[in-house]
């Protein structure tokens, strides 16, 4: 039988507004829910996923506006060439 892999928790308090607190406790109504800790170490799990996901696009968006005329025109051919070489192999 597999044995399920936990973490180590660490219990913290965090002071939250009432309205936001009301609408936590709504949640709780859903089977899934489980718990208040788990709803808000989901939610900051969450958070921190979208928040690497934009920052990954930030770098990616300052990578291609760093990128000179030439560079440019040189990825665009490269891009070109990968879109044939995928639709020549989906043709298939």
């Amino acid at each position: 039988m597999p044995t399920a892999i936990r973490s180590a928790k660490s219990k913290i308090t965090v002071t939250l507004s009432s309205d936001l607190v009301h609408q936590l406790n709504a949640l709780l109504d859903s089977p899934e829910a489980g718990s208040r800790s788990r709803l808000v170490e989901e939610a900051i799990r969450a958070w921190f996923q979208e928040h690497t996901r934009k920052e990954l696009e930030r770098q990616t968006e300052e990578y291609y506006r760093s990128l000179s005329r030439a560079e440019r025109k040189e990825d665009q051919q490269w891009s070109k060439t990968a879109a044939r070489s995928a639709k020549r192999l989906w043709d298939k």
